[in-house]
């Protein structure tokens, strides 16, 4: 997979999880369209469920973005639940159903965003 540039002024985040054996983490990039690296982190959440395990690393990526007052921004995650979910092209499912609506709420302190499926992703 290989990094792809975006339109000039926009920022993207992209955020997944990983699993290995019971125990998840998450992590997410921020890079500007010249695809310099502005942001990253990652966090372990034990034995966090895979679906809660994406838009808790979505929720980090956002909440540092939205600290470093990137305010055009394009969301990128290889999950098709939580994209659409974000998207609201599909019922939130109950367990991830209160981190969607923060991340709605944080999204509303954002001039531009954008939610999209990472195209070489692969759930």
């Amino acid at each position: 997979m290989r990094w792809h540039s975006h339109p000039l002024g926009l920022v993207k985040h992209n955020f997944d999880m990983s699993l290995i054996k019971s125990l998840t983490a998450g992590g997410f990039i921020v890079r500007d369209w010249t695809g310099r690296l502005l942001k990253a982190g990652a966090a372990y959440y034990n034995n966090t469920s895979i679906p809660m395990a994406e838009p808790r690393a979505l929720c980090g990526g956002l909440n540092s973005a939205i600290e470093a007052r990137f305010d055009h921004l394009i969301v990128e995650g290889d999950n098709k639940i939580v994209i659409q979910a974000l998207a609201e092209k599909i019922h939130i499912p109950r367990q991830i159903h209160d981190i969607i609506k923060d991340i709605h709420a944080w999204r509303d302190s954002i001039k531009t965003s954008k939610i999209q499926k990472d195209k070489h992703g692969s759930k």
